[in-house]
């Protein structure tokens, strides 16, 4: 199966979002990605509203998440914006990543208790199918809930490393989104999940990958370290550490770095730039076809 390339929206304090889905869709890539961020500091819109926004101007590029974070709202709203961005792109465009985030990802904001983030997650997931179907659907806290129009679920991809995370995936996800993995850990998780999906009687979720780069027309050899120090400095981890879940590069080398994930079933990648976003994004363009040349249908802009 190939391998679908995609990108991270860039922050708002670097273009607009219109703008930047018409260039990913001159790049060629298959797919635009956001995150969920609330509350946390990070300059970034909305991640429902951006997608929105890059799917109304856009004809068939993929959109996702990765991830979402629907414990941060009221579970029947999370349903409703899903529901609302499935109908206005047409109900086969959206692969939905969720997550649980952190205590840091605005919880405290809402007035939540970041403790029952994995339990909100789960009710929610069990509740996504008749939510979406239209079905009145009784809350947790016992109301009764209707929505309308009915919408298809879309594609979810559940992420998270944490034995938690991976049962939520083998019950609810048809993949898994691994962040900073290197291949072989991704294969040792991908294994287990085959374990918990059997046991649940579930067809293994399909494999997904979120990576941060950099990307450079012209080998760079510092590009790496620095990369590396950016992504440390983000998640607060050791540099050294950091090296081994970014990739950097030329098309040619970065396509090279991410064939490696793609030997171990990796099938879609989310690829969030390090680095000026316009010229990267054309370059993860190069990769994308260095990785599968196969000509594929071109998707246009919106007229």
């Amino acid at each position: 199966m190939p391998v679908e390339v995609g990108i991270f929206l860039p922050s708002a304090a670097e273009a607009e979002i219109r703008e930047a889905a018409y260039h990913a869709v001159d790049a060629e890539l298959d797919a635009i990605w956001s995150g969920d961020h609330l509350a946390n500091g990070v300059p970034a819109l909305d991640g429902m509203l951006a997608l929105a926004t890059a799917a109304a101007v856009t004809e068939c590029i993929d959109i996702g998440f990765a991830v979402y974070l629907p414990a941060l709202r009221p579970l029947v709203c999370a349903a409703k914006q899903i529901a609302t961005l499935q109908n206005l792109t047409g109900g086969d465009r959206l692969h939905l990543g969720i997550g649980v985030g952190d205590r840091d990802s605005g919880y405290a904001a809402v007035g939540l208790d970041a403790a029952t983030r994995g339990r909100r997650t789960d009710e929610f997931l069990q509740l996504l199918p008749s939510l979406l179907a239209g079905e009145p659907t009784v809350l947790p806290h016992g109301a009764t809930a209707q929505l309308a129009p009915a919408a298809a679920v879309p594609p979810l991809w559940i992420g998270g490393s944490a034995p938690a995370a991976l049962r939520r995936a083998a019950c609810f996800g048809d993949g898994w989104i691994a962040e900073m993995h290197r291949p072989d850990g991704i294969r040792t998780k991908a294994a287990r999940l085959r374990e918990l999906a059997e046991e649940r009687g579930r067809p293994a979720p399909r494999l997904g990958l979120a990576i941060q780069g950099s990307l450079v027309k012209r080998p760079d050899a510092g590009l790496l370290d620095r990369c590396a120090g950016n992504l440390a400095e983000l998640f607060g981890i050791p540099v050294d550490v950091a090296r081994d879940y970014v990739v950097a590069g030329t098309p040619e080398q970065v396509a090279e770095q991410l064939a490696a994930y793609a030997e171990v079933g990796v099938e879609k990648i989310a690829f969030a730039v390090d680095g000026d976003w316009h010229s990267s994004c054309d370059l993860l363009g190069q990769v994308r076809e260095l990785l599968d040349p196969a000509e594929r249908p071109r998707c246009l802009r919106s007229k």
